[in-house]
């Protein structure tokens, strides 16, 4: 089977399939959600209409599973919701909307999203109610996990933490497993899935190429923070690495692998420049994952041979990827700063082209392997007695809360097991059965350096929404992993390895930073990874 260009809307045998073309539109969508809702202002309400989109584009995947006829089929009770949805958005911006809720949403835009969301998916509760309760029509799922996954939603839907997400994540998601979307159709959505996020990375790589020069040590590309960067890579690897898979499986056209090949070696690359260590160990992982599947699928024991192709692939993209990345935005010359960026000493409009404020290659070289380098030695001074009798030499993050001091110095700013093992001892001990609101978490660290948020996605969902959560969301990462595993040494097909991949995106990279929440692509691929692994095989 012959392979075209990122194989986006098109079947080997030339059929258009318009489906999968919306699917690649709409995790490209899920890509700009996930950017815009990390580097927005606040002031606008971009951040807020952008996560309410979330909602709007998992509607358009779950329409494209119906046909006309199911609606026409029941066409008064859909009738009746269309004429209540109408009255609704007229009173919400008659002069009603203060008793609909709508006080709450200070921004116009979010609030037509918001009530965008609530005519859509009132269509598609209803259209889900009446396929599984009255018509018997719904796919084949892992009970017990379903089971699993629902108490988890409710427990953080009654939790303490006041947010809303996790009710609307379980109404969008819920009706997601329940649709019964056939083979072609998963096969279509998985596909769109892969190739809409490489996409997203083609396109954001040539804005930052045109718009964001290199002035930081820690690559941020498009976004404003360089482990929200890491994160995002991971995903595009992730994507990357089961396009190769699918791609030899199907002994697609040789160039057209070599061309994922090297696109890999470049998503390497620039995982390297944002000089996250824990994205580092992430994609390391995901490397030996990729070489083990493909060893299976060749039935070949050649996982160091490909190894070595895959790190010649990153050095040989490498200088390519930093010369781009350091030397065409001095062409354009027109940077652009996402929120909270803007400083005098950022690279402006103004600046030559050979500016002290760029980043050059010794610069990026010298801390790589500084912050190695730290790691190493705070490993190596510290046992696990000592990180816990220095961190009881310092002002507990209690104390510091109550006398609105920091905990440490700025000198022991550089000890990352001191911090780690601080941030993590505070969150710990503040665990409970329902969680904490936002505004009764975290501590002023350093003077300058507030720490707001767990710094480990199983701790941060703890403090969130209660130990419980905490321990069901662990045995959905480890449970949703070992379905996809062993569905894999059967068959390994594309969607399965896709559905591992972004299980244990969040849960690796989560072991020492947290994925920000709702809104993330990460979380919203975790979620649908779950999906694909309730489904029972047939």
């Amino acid at each position: 089977m012959k392979e075209s260009f990122l194989k986006i809307g098109t079947a080997a045998d030339g059929k258009f399939f318009w489906k999968r073309l919306l699917y690649t539109l709409c995790f490209v969508m899920f890509c700009v959600i996930d950017q815009r809702t990390k580097t927005a202002s606040g002031l606008d309400g971009l951040i807020e209409t952008f996560r309410e989109v979330t909602g709007i584009v998992l509607a358009c995947i779950i329409f494209s599973h119906y046909k006309w006829t199911d609606f026409v089929k029941y066409k008064w009770i859909y009738a009746v919701w269309g004429i209540v949805s109408v009255a609704g958005v007229i009173g919400a911006f008659g002069g009603g909307g203060r008793y609909l809720g709508m006080g709450r949403y200070p921004f116009l835009n979010d609030r037509i999203a918001i009530l965008a969301n609530v005519v859509i998916w009132g269509f598609i509760l209803m259209h889900t109610f009446i396929q599984v309760v009255l018509e018997k029509k719904y796919p084949k799922l892992n009970r017990k996990m379903l089971i699993v996954w629902s108490i988890m939603m409710v427990l953080m839907i009654v939790s303490r933490s006041h947010y809303i997400w996790p009710f609307c994540y379980m109404v969008m998601f819920g009706c997601f497993y329940f649709t019964g979307f056939t083979v072609d159709e998963q096969e279509d959505l998985w596909q769109g899935c892969l190739d809409g996020i490489i996409l997203s990375f083609i396109l954001f790589q040539g804005f930052c190429c045109v718009f964001r020069p290199y002035d930081m040590e820690r690559y941020v590309g498009i976004h404003n923070n360089c482990n929200l960067n890491g994160l995002y890579y991971l995903t595009v690897l992730a994507a990357v690495f089961t396009k190769i898979l699918y791609l030899t499986r199907k002994h697609a056209s040789k160039w057209l692998k070599v061309f994922y090949w090297l696109l890999a070696g470049v998503v390497l690359s620039f995982l390297f420049m944002t000089i996250g260590r824990i994205a580092w160990i992430t994609a390391f992982v995901l490397g030996l994952l990729f070489l083990g599947f493909l060893n299976w699928i060749l039935q070949k024991k050649q996982f160091v041979r490909n190894g070595m192709i895959l790190v010649l692939c990153a050095v040989l993209m490498f200088p390519i990827t930093f010369g781009a990345t350091r030397y065409l935005p001095p062409v354009f010359h027109h940077p652009i700063w996402f929120w909270g960026e803007w400083r005098e000493d950022k690279v402006h409009s103004w600046d030559p082209w050979n500016s002290e404020k760029y980043i050059d290659m010794d610069e990026l070289l010298d801390t790589a392997f500084g912050r190695v380098a730290g790691g190493v030695k705070s490993l190596l001074e510290h046992s696990p007695f000592a990180i816990k009798a220095d961190a009881a030499e310092a002002v507990s993050a209690e104390d510091a809360s109550r006398l609105k001091t920091a905990v440490f110095s700025p000198e022991q700013e550089y000890d990352d097991f001191l911090v780690r093992s601080t941030i993590y001892q505070y969150y710990f001990t503040h665990l409970n059965w329902r969680g904490h609101p936002y505004e009764e978490q975290g501590f002023q660290l350093f003077w300058d350096y507030w720490i707001g948020h767990a710094h480990n996605i199983f701790l941060q969902y703890g403090t969130d929404f209660g130990i419980p959560v905490m321990i069901l969301f662990a045995v959905l990462i480890v449970w949703g992993s070992t379905v996809c595993w062993k569905r894999i040494r059967k068959q390994a097909s594309t969607a399965d390895i896709a559905a591992l991949y972004y299980i244990l995106i969040p849960a690796v990279f989560g072991l020492l930073e947290y994925s920000w929440g709702v809104g993330s692509l990460s979380i919203t691929m975790l979620f649908l990874a779950w999906g694909r692994a309730m489904q029972e095989e047939t």
